[in-house]
């Protein structure tokens, strides 16, 4: 066993997408042929293999000494609190290692000057078009509010060193403003140019998405000239903040506080969605619900989700027959009744809520749902994997 030099175990998201999965390996054996003196292997939080646990274990088997850098843009709760969980069962099996979580990529220098560089390289303008210049920088969204307010800390450090017209941060999914509502307000302000730079590390289903956006937009208001840069991908300056990050874990000048901390505080109007308990109980769920979507080999076609609706005397009696029937109409509409599977259930025991509907490998839970809503369910969650918020049961999601 390897007891001077680190083992560094580099931390991806994972995705359902392959091609995300084969760049976030491909970037990280780049880096590892910069740093030939350290042993550096990958693993993936969810949805690919393989995963956290796994790796973390084979690696502590060759090295005492290890870093776990994970490879995101911000400080979210996967960071604070999936990893966490993992490696108190990887320190009771190994009790003499010494394990350290770096920091993310978070707010640097270097990502805010790469970003400032794609948008002055794919403009090419003078000063006075600039300052006729719109930029949107798109995000993923977390529910993590840290991780959302350090992405409009970059936006705005971003639009400081420039003399754009106006910079918007947004956001594609969890949180808002999303990107739909962030467009329309950028064409209210009326620029000549308008630049949409999705801060992504990898491509995926986001960025098609985006990019269907940005082109639903140019056509909508074609006098405004509409561009949309490249995501982050593997970049010189992108090494240079990792190296970093890792160094700071490796010296103990930084690393990250959650992975000891015994007081999760609890933040004012948002005891629902993190800190404290209920923060790691929901990252066990989650970790839980992720792990049994990601890819399997199994003899028969997987479901992308499952929608179970609850059809006791209460829900039933509230039409919930009639929402099952016309959820599955529009599927098979769709063609995609192989890909989503509506079933009835007994009760979910949320009586004079109902019609209550469950969707799994989500874990979220809507209540009241008429027929009325069966589009809405099924365009939005189904296909697009946005919550219809209006019908989130609060207590139960």
């Amino acid at each position: 066993m390897n007891h001077t030099s680190p083992g560094i175990l580099v931390l991806g998201h994972g995705s359902r997408e392959e091609n995300s999965n084969q760049e976030f390996i491909s970037l990280v054996d780049s880096y590892a042929q910069t740093k030939p003196q350290w042993k550096i292997s990958h693993a993936f939080v969810e949805l690919a293999k393989p995963d956290l646990e796994s790796s973390l274990r084979d690696l502590s088997k060759e090295h005492s000494n290890i870093i776990i850098f994970p490879l995101f843009l911000f400080t979210s709760g996967h960071i604070k609190n999936d990893i966490p969980i993992v490696l108190d069962r990887i320190r009771a099996e190994f009790p003499e290692h010494s394990f350290k979580i770096a920091n993310s990529l978070g707010v640097h220098s270097n990502l805010i000057d790469l970003m400032r560089r794609r948008s002055h390289s794919l403009l090419s303008i003078s000063p006075e078009q600039e300052a006729k210049t719109g930029v949107i920088l798109v995000n993923r969204g977390s529910s993590d509010p840290d991780a959302n307010s350090d992405f409009y800390k970059l936006v705005r450090l971003f639009q400081e060193g420039n003399s754009f017209s106006f910079v918007l941060p947004s956001f594609i999914g969890i949180t808002s403003p999303l990107l739909p509502e962030t467009l329309e307000m950028a064409a209210k302000l009326r620029p000549e140019r308008l630049l949409v730079l999705p801060y992504f590390l990898f491509g995926g289903r986001l960025i098609q998405k985006i990019q269907e956006l940005v082109q639903d937009f140019s056509r909508k208001f074609p006098w405004i000239k509409t561009e949309l840069s490249d995501y982050i991908g593997p970049d010189p300056d992108l090494f240079f903040v990792m190296n970093e990050r890792i160094h700071d874990a490796i010296s103990g000048r930084s690393s990250l506080p959650c992975d000891t901390c015994e007081y999760r505080s609890q933040l004012p109007g948002l005891s629902n969605k993190v800190g404290g308990l209920k923060a790691l109980l929901w990252s066990i769920r989650h970790l839980e619900t992720h792990n049994q979507a990601a890819p399997h080999e199994f003899p028969h076609r997987n479901l992308k989700k499952h929608v179970f609706v609850c059809d006791s005397i209460d829900c039933a009696n509230k039409g919930s027959s009639s929402l099952v029937s016309k959820m599955r109409s529009i599927l098979k509409e769709k063609g995609k009744n192989k890909d989503f599977k509506i079933s009835r259930s007994s009760c979910m025991g949320r009586c004079g809520e109902g019609p209550a509907v469950v969707v799994y490998p989500d874990g979220v839970w809507y209540q009241r749902v008429n027929q009325e809503d069966a589009e809405d369910l099924v365009n939005e969650h189904l296909l697009q994997d946005r919550l219809v918020s209006r019908l989130v049961d609060n207590i139960m999601q």
